[in-house]
């Protein structure tokens, strides 16, 4: 491998478009109804600024093994990615948002598309940074009901061991997450969008009309129509089914668990003296509910991501909650 040149940060005089948002809240269908624009290719997943990828090399081989991270969601490097001439390409860009902006142009270029749009749900924790290389930067951000959010994020570890399970970490995550948006947003007013996965389900239309007036790109595209493209993964909303499972999940989590109201004082305490309940992310879903409700919904949530180990022995899960009730309990002190 070739010597590694540091990058300069440096600016690029054009708009920037990233779409992020909270693990499993719906980033993966905006990208595509995003990407069926005709102006605007929407490139999934490279992970370019959250890994701070902020060197180059003046190795060619070294070179395309990134680009095959970048578009890591694509089968293959795109042919006509793998015949650039990389040393020649690249040798006059000194900068990190130089480089992000070359490759993304030059994929979208290729498929006739004016502009290019990236979604990584991990850059929202990057947010004021990578502004700093777009100052015109677009952000559209996805919001989901954190209920079914994180039982879609823990049913994804159901097969992992449990010392990968920390919701301790998810919480702080989220909280860092927050920190982020509130920052960027204060720095940069009209550039975040924020949306609820939702209303993108159920109205899918009208808020991705929305998102494209955001974008300032034509929006008359949208029409049943455009759709079309996407429908098999517009999903169905199914909030019946999954509460009568989650119910039933309970019912069994209620016999296994000892100290579960125990924990989950700790639990409430932690997200209180946070405020992460009056964050931007659950804003709009505890709104209108007293607040015996929402402690009512985050503990449905608990129940439900413990479900994810209920096959093992009780004397275990019984000592995960205590180890994750007395971290809390250091973290409050």
């Amino acid at each position: 491998m070739g010597r590694l040149t540091p990058l300069k940060k440096g600016i690029v005089e054009r708009k920037g478009i990233f779409v992020v948002g909270a693990a499993r809240s719906g980033t993966t269908l905006l990208r595509l109804l995003i990407n069926n624009h005709p102006d605007i290719a929407c490139i999934g997943e490279t992970q370019f600024f959250h890994h701070n990828y902020l060197q180059l090399s003046n190795n060619q081989a070294y070179n395309l093994q990134l680009l095959d991270h970048i578009f890591k969601t694509e089968s293959e490097v795109p042919d006509f990615l793998n015949d650039l001439q990389l040393e020649k390409d690249l040798s006059n860009i000194k900068t990190v948002a130089g480089y992000f902006d070359f490759l993304l142009s030059t994929y979208s270029n290729k498929l006739g598309k004016k502009y290019w749009a990236e979604k990584s749900p991990s850059h929202v924790i990057r947010l004021n940074a990578i502004s700093k290389m777009f100052p015109d930067i677009k952000v559209v951000n996805i919001i989901r009901n954190p209920y079914f959010s994180a039982i879609s994020r823990f049913k994804k570890l159901k097969n992992s061991q449990i010392s990968n399970f920390s919701l301790i970490t998810y919480i702080k995550y989220i909280k860092r997450v927050e920190d982020e948006l509130v920052s960027f947003q204060s720095m940069n007013n009209n550039s975040l969008f924020t949306l609820r996965y939702e209303d993108l389900s159920s109205v899918p239309l009208g808020v991705i009309t929305k998102v494209f007036k955001f974008l300032e790109v034509d929006s008359s595209v949208v029409n049943s129509e455009f759709l079309k493209i996407s429908k098999k993964n517009i999903p169905v909303s199914s909030d019946g089914e999954e509460q009568e499972h989650h119910s039933r999940v309970r019912e069994k989590l209620t016999e296994s668990i000892y100290d579960i109201d125990e924990y989950f004082s700790a639990f409430q305490l932690y997200l209180f003296s946070t405020e992460l309940s009056n964050s931007i992310i659950f804003k709009d879903y505890i709104e209108n509910h007293k607040e015996s409700n929402f402690i009512f919904f985050l503990r449905k949530a608990l129940l439900d991501c413990l479900y994810t180990f209920i096959g093992i022995p009780k004397y275990r899960l019984r000592r995960l909650v205590n180890q994750i009730k007395s971290s809390l309990q250091r973290i409050l002190s």
